[in-house]
């Protein structure tokens, strides 16, 4: 067990020490040691210091948790996605970045493929949106408790480093090459409840709820698009599958050649993600048995997908 944690950790390094860099020569900068020791660590003839092992981890963003859990059979480690500081709307893009650091590792490979069983509309296809975007954020702020009403989002301040990292995230979602989504039939329902509910506390004006019924209506226009196409405007393929069972959460998988990671949504915005292989397989597997349990409504199922739309259409301009 030995052996193969210093193999996998080798691997780990090799994958994200910068390019055109040496292994040795970076672990004889990064670690303040010559090479012949460095070589030693490598060939497992001496083991890692564990200030050692904390550099390794720091500088190249290395989960050894992780690492380690990988080979512990009755065990799985996840990351919760932690954020340390006290402004939401810090928090708020912190997590952002992170999912857009996921996004861009995988976009660029051809066997990139990304599953999404959603019970909510999910972020990524709404973010450039701009009162859209804007509720999101008005909820996790509040949510916080940072907002008193009354509030407007006519009014409120986006950082322009949010709407910077918005805009990035729904396009380098868009540039992974295939992408597999499955839905609840009533998808939009909570999305239209939680702006209900939040025009009630005063949070969101009846400007705001025109705006965001408008945008809605743009969305669900911009959704049947790729649905009859079966791709995004830059010609990747995307996939919707509408569930005939209900599912309680939203749980993504995302793969490609070297790498694979699982998310579950949790706190509203954020995810407990795992690299574990076991995990892993068992959320593809999970959303594969509800993607037997669902109708194709992209490319084909044209009743399926006209009735579907029909029905979100009708819930949107329920907030009237």
């Amino acid at each position: 067990m030995k052996n193969n944690i210093v193999t996998e950790l080798i691997i780990e390094m090799k994958e994200r020490i910068p390019p055109g860099e040496t292994l040795a020569n970076f672990l004889t900068d990064a670690l303040c040691i010559g090479k012949e020791a460095v070589y030693r660590r490598l060939r497992a003839e001496v083991a890692f210091t564990f200030d050692e092992i904390a550099t390794i981890s720091q500088k190249l963003g290395i989960s050894i948790d992780q690492i380690i859990g990988n080979h512990l059979q009755n065990r799985a480690t996840f990351d919760l996605n932690l954020q340390h500081s006290p402004e939401p709307v810090d928090c708020y893009y912190e997590i952002l970045e992170r999912y857009l650091k996921i996004f861009n590792f995988v976009k660029n490979d051809s066997s990139t493929v990304i599953y999404t069983a959603a019970n909510i509309v999910p972020f990524t296809l709404y973010s450039t949106y701009e009162y859209l975007s804007k509720f999101r954020l008005c909820r996790w702020i509040y949510q916080n408790g940072k907002i008193r009403p009354p509030h407007t989002l006519s009014g409120m301040y986006v950082p322009e480093k949010v709407i910077s990292v918005h805009k990035q995230l729904s396009d380098t979602v868009k540039q992974c090459r295939k992408t597999c989504f499955i839905w609840d039939s009533n998808i939009f329902h909570a999305f239209i409840r939680e702006i209900k509910y939040f025009s009630g506390l005063n949070l969101i004006s009846g400007e705001d709820i025109m705006q965001l019924k408008s945008e809605l209506l743009q969305l669900l226009h911009e959704l049947e698009q790729w649905s009859v196409k079966g791709e995004f405007s830059n010609g990747n393929k995307i996939a919707f599958y509408l569930s005939n069972i209900n599912f309680e959460a939203t749980y993504s998988y995302i793969e490609k050649s070297d790498f694979q990671i699982c998310l579950f949504r949790v706190y509203s915005i954020n995810s407990m993600d795992s690299q574990n292989p076991q995990i892993c397989n068992l959320q593809k597997n999970w959303i594969q048995s509800l993607k037997r349990h669902s109708t194709l409504i992209s490319e084909s199922g044209e009743a399926q997908r006209i009735n579907f739309l029909e029905q979100q259409r009708k819930i949107i301009e329920s907030i009237a």
